[in-house]
């Protein structure tokens, strides 16, 4: 029986990382066409979580995770092995009675931590590699009147929802899978810090997801790092590789409307603002 994302138990990273024996992708699959995958903190203190969704022809993966640490033991001379690991997947589905698929490589933003490994799946058979530029990413999901507007993108009896959220970077979207009710909002709404380039993009990007959240049954808040504690209001310090006392990766609506109005509280006068299961930064 599939666990529900809370109860999830994510590799957290190790005191000592040169004994870890965490893999360096820990993957979980929640239905037989969703996949999510963890980053070990060992390799990359961002520790990313990489969602894969599959439908009937195409499959979308939502960033290829960040570089890694500085060389230790445990990460010398080794490389992420994203693409072996989504190619299991693939192979794993085709096992099971499942078909080949086109492979979409996009991104939720363009920060280095979110496509580091793009390369990796370069001349790789049916698959596109979208651009991080926002030029190229208005154009792939079809958004010309960004930041406005929604896209649809179909993978086959799997349509996904996707909208412009900037302000924590000029080219971030947010996707809304209808199957599972998931929200996938990348960086701008995580439990963590949440930092920001754009105060005035970042506070419309959060009424737009207030205003999704008004309109849609969602079932999990997903983003793409864990760096709260599971103690109210405590945050793990950026660049931590072992995380024991994480909080859990699933946030809710309710955090979405939490956000908006902490927003429109600070308004002309924005500063770090801390909440129990995110932090809002001081906008750079």
């Amino acid at each position: 029986m599939t666990l529900p994302l809370a109860d999830v138990t994510w590799i957290h990273g190790a005191a000592d990382c040169t004994h870890s024996t965490d893999p360096l992708i820990q993957v979980y699959q929640y239905d037989a066409d969703t996949f999510v995958l963890r980053v070990s903190k060992c390799f990359s203190y961002e520790g990313n979580f990489i969602y894969l969704l599959f439908g009937d022809n195409k499959a979308i993966m939502l960033d290829t995770g960040g570089p890694p640490n500085p060389v230790t033991p445990f990460n010398h001379g080794k490389t992420l092995p994203v693409l072996q690991t989504v190619d299991a997947i693939v192979a794993q589905r085709k096992l099971g009675g499942g078909v080949d698929v086109d492979l979409i490589v996009a991104h939720t933003h363009s920060h280095n931590d979110h496509a580091a490994w793009d390369g990796e799946f370069s001349g790789r058979p049916r698959t596109t590699v979208v651009t991080t530029v926002l030029a190229g990413v208005k154009s792939f999901f079809g958004l010309p009147n960004w930041p406005d507007g929604e896209a649809t993108l179909d993978l086959g009896n799997r349509r996904l929802t996707v909208f412009p959220i900037p302000g924590h970077e000029a080219a971030h979207i947010a996707v809304y899978d209808p199957r599972n009710k998931w929200l996938l909002t990348g960086d701008t709404l995580y439990p963590g810090l949440l930092t920001i380039a754009d105060w005035n993009a970042y506070r419309a990007s959060a009424a737009r997801l207030a205003q999704f959240g008004d309109k849609h049954e969602i079932s999990a808040v997903l983003g793409a790092h864990v760096e709260m504690k599971n103690v109210p209001q405590q945050l793990y310090p950026i660049g931590t590789t072992f995380q024991p006392q994480g909080h859990v990766l699933p946030l809710t609506a309710v955090h979405i409307q939490e956000l908006h109005k902490a927003c429109v509280a600070m308004a002309g006068n924005p500063h770090q603002d801390v909440h129990d299961d995110f932090i809002i930064d001081d906008p750079q």
